[in-house]
């Protein structure tokens, strides 16, 4: 799958986006549906989500949907 845009995941720590079983060399497209082209674009965006987000993922030129819970 071609990516035009998106952020490559470099490292996870123990945190919900490990919880939610993200790794590095996955390539966060969208946040909640919203296309994602930089870190402090994705930031912005999770800040103001709220507590739950839903990440669409390429993994292995496979798309998924990851949702996770930033309680």
């Amino acid at each position: 799958a071609e990516v035009s845009a998106g952020l490559v995941i470099e490292s996870v720590n123990d945190g919900p986006a490990a919880r939610a079983g993200l790794k590095p060399g996955d390539i966060i497209l969208a946040v909640n549906g919203e296309k994602v082209s930089s870190v402090d674009q994705l930031r912005a965006l999770i800040d103001k989500k709220g507590k739950r987000i839903a990440l669409q993922v390429l993994r292995e030129d496979q798309k998924r949907f990851v949702p996770i819970d930033l309680g």
